[in-house]
């Protein structure tokens, strides 16, 4: 059976919305096409390190979000 990959947890002092912002101003960096080869890979590869976190924590508030949902239906059905 093939091993699942662990995923890394996110930093404490990591803040989805500061990331975003991130990610938008390297989008726009990006976009203006000031820089040179090397600084678009090391932009881009940050983006997407970025993008994956965000992903890594949108992924877990909606498994917590499922978990509260199962808990109040299982409330509501107990007798």
């Amino acid at each position: 059976m093939p091993r699942q990959k662990k995923t890394p947890s996110l930093p404490d002092n990591w803040d989805y919305e500061e990331t975003l912002v991130r990610i938008e101003s390297i989008t726009q960096q990006l976009e203006g096409g000031e820089l040179s080869l090397a600084e678009v890979f090391d932009q881009f590869s940050e983006a997407v390190g970025a993008l994956q976190q965000c992903d890594r924590f949108l992924q877990e508030k909606q498994k917590q979000a499922a978990l509260l949902i199962e808990t109040l239906v299982a409330e509501d059905e107990a007798p």
